[in-house]
């Protein structure tokens, strides 16, 4: 059974640096998939490397499994 977007569950599919995120936010969007970010740390200034690995992006679960692949992919390419 299908859900709608807003009966689903939301899950994360990334953890690192606010810089990281911002590199892996951007391309979700590109693949339209809705995504958003926590950082547990708020109220830590992101600008301190330990502090900054913190923050996570979330996607709705029915877009899990592509939005993991993109993550993958991401730093698979990375490594080359």
């Amino acid at each position: 059974m299908n859900q709608s977007p807003d009966q689903q569950a939301t899950v994360e599919v990334f953890s690192g640096t606010s810089w990281e995120v911002g590199m892996v936010r951007s391309l979700l969007e590109a693949a339209e998939i809705s995504n958003f970010t926590i950082n547990s740390l708020i109220s830590q200034p992101l600008y301190e490397p330990i502090q900054s690995e913190c923050v996570k992006i979330m996607v709705l679960e029915g877009d899990k499994l592509e939005a993991q692949k993109i993550v993958t992919d991401y730093f698979k390419n990375l490594k080359k």
